[in-house]
């Protein structure tokens, strides 16, 4: 039999899961646009710039329209350097997502020779503080094997992409 002291801690618990909003993981390049290729720390700039070029991936916008609809919270979660935060903005207003950003997440310069899966890991276990992380929607295999193992349900941008 459980304590009084460990079921007002398993409540609080409960509480405390119950509070977080449910939301989605977002990931934008190969999901939302098509890949910008080519990126290297030495054509950072270049590659920036080129992601204004990036085509609308119409399967992918419509998904994440259809979990705003639901009450879904979106968190995006995009291996795109901070160098590219103003470009990200430009190309979701163009887009016309920008006003069902809940958060944004580029990857810190620090980290731009991780491999996306492990930035990714480390940001999940984050955002899982702050969200109830329910669905995932990324391109990327090894990303999206990080994300199941996060218990989060995967929906596969290759089937629009």
């Amino acid at each position: 039999m459980k304590t009084t002291e460990e079921k007002i801690m398993e409540m609080e618990m409960e509480m405390q899961v119950k509070a977080k909003k449910k939301a989605v993981l977002v990931d934008i390049d190969g999901t939302l646009v098509t890949v910008t290729p080519d990126w290297s720390p030495e054509r950072d700039l270049e590659w920036v710039e080129d992601t204004l070029k990036a085509q609308a991936l119409d399967g992918g916008i419509a998904l994440l329209k259809a979990f705003k609809m639901m009450g879904y919270e979106l968190v995006f979660l995009t291996a795109r350097g901070q160098t590219c935060k103003k470009n990200t903005w430009i190309k979701f207003r163009e887009l016309g997502i920008d006003h069902l950003v809940d958060s944004i997440w580029h990857r810190p310069t620090a980290l731009n020779n991780v491999p996306s899966s492990i930035y990714k890991d480390q940001m999940i276990k984050k955002l899982k503080k702050k969200f109830d992380l329910c669905f995932a929607m990324e391109d990327e295999e090894k990303n999206q094997e990080v994300m199941r193992n996060h218990g989060l349900v995967v929906i596969d941008a290759k089937k629009w992409s």
